[in-house]
């Protein structure tokens, strides 16, 4: 009689207190399912502040690109139109990588037109000092 009431007290302490700790700890799935879902809101918001006919070079999470315009947007996922070929991919939110402007950056047009007004300059002052010297 003595064995068993000591496991049952020993049960009754010891399954609320493992269940407790277990409940306490997210669980890693519980982690990544959290920040998946934290992803792919931001890639969503984004999305959404790019707006429709917005052009767009999408980098999903394999490394392949999508480029064109955002032609439709649904809660879980969005479409891309090819303008060239008319092709049309839908994009859920959770595949996306990285949702970039099509083209160029404006840093990038910011140093070549930085280049060329710094090429015009030389090339006038050389012009000048060789008209001063003739």
């Amino acid at each position: 009689m003595k064995l068993t009431s000591l496991i049952c007290w020993c049960l009754i302490v010891c399954l609320p207190i493992m269940g407790w700790t277990q409940a306490a700890q997210p669980t890693e799935a519980k982690e990544k399912s959290l920040l998946e879902t934290q992803r792919s809101a931001k890639v969503k918001a984004e999305v959404e502040r790019r707006g429709q006919q917005a052009r767009v070079k999408v980098t999903l999470r394999d490394n392949t690109e999508v480029k064109g315009c955002i032609s439709h947007m649904d809660p879980d996922s969005f479409q891309v139109t090819d303008k060239k070929s008319g092709r049309i991919t839908t994009i859920a939110y959770q595949e996306v990588g990285r949702v970039r402007n099509q083209g160029m950056s404006t840093g990038a047009k910011i140093a070549i037109a930085a280049g060329i007004g710094a090429a015009v300059i030389i090339v006038l002052v050389v012009l000048s000092q060789a008209l001063n010297h003739s």
